[in-house]
């Protein structure tokens, strides 16, 4: 007689499952690094558009302050003043003093409901752009001393960030930050 001899046609089981394990874990990183692709590119249109506001400001405000009460940002999204967050912002005077600028003199630029991953990016983004800023939990008070108030992240005229104020603040509790951006002349 003669011996048989089993010839493999096909996959076992076991080789199926390592095979869809490993696809599954490709699959997940290639999603986290999509999403963070996206986050980071959010952030610099988001840097771009802070950076457009400021020359329409420019341009339009401070060359004519009267008449401009209640002027907006014309927004992208879905047909009002959003960031690229998808979230709210405004343009609106500024309730307090801040730095040399008394109140109504200048304007502020709010963004509401940062998410936290994008805090430390997009602060690090607009430091050049602005005069003073804060970063405030959302549905924050609107800030009051912006020189020493717990959350300010560039004081009135300062040349750039508080380092340690924004790693402090953007670590906080919180899933989402309003970022008030003072945009003088």
């Amino acid at each position: 007689m003669k011996p048989h001899s089993a010839t493999q046609r096909g996959y076992t089981l076991v080789e199926l499952a390592i095979t869809v394990a490993i696809l599954s874990v490709l699959f997940v990183a290639g999603l986290k690094g999509v999403q963070s692709i996206l986050l980071s590119n959010q952030i610099n249109e988001q840097v771009r558009k802070v950076a457009k506001v400021r020359t329409k400001l420019a341009a339009y405000f401070f060359s004519n302050p009267s008449g401009t009460q209640g002027w907006m940002v014309t927004g992208y999204g879905r047909g009002g003043n959003f960031s690229l967050f998808e979230t709210k912002e405004e343009t609106i005077f500024n309730r307090v003093a801040i730095g040399d600028y008394p109140y109504g003199t200048t304007l502020v630029y709010k963004v509401f409901d940062v998410p936290q991953a994008a805090c430390a990016d997009l602060a690090r983004g607009v430091d050049g752009l602005t005069y003073a800023f804060h970063i405030k939990p959302v549905n924050s008070a609107y800030p009051v001393d912006w020189r020493t108030e717990k959350s300010v992240v560039k004081t009135p005229g300062a040349a750039s960030v508080n380092i340690t104020a924004l790693a402090t603040l953007c670590d906080a509790n919180s899933n989402a930050y309003d970022f008030y951006m003072a945009l003088a002349r």
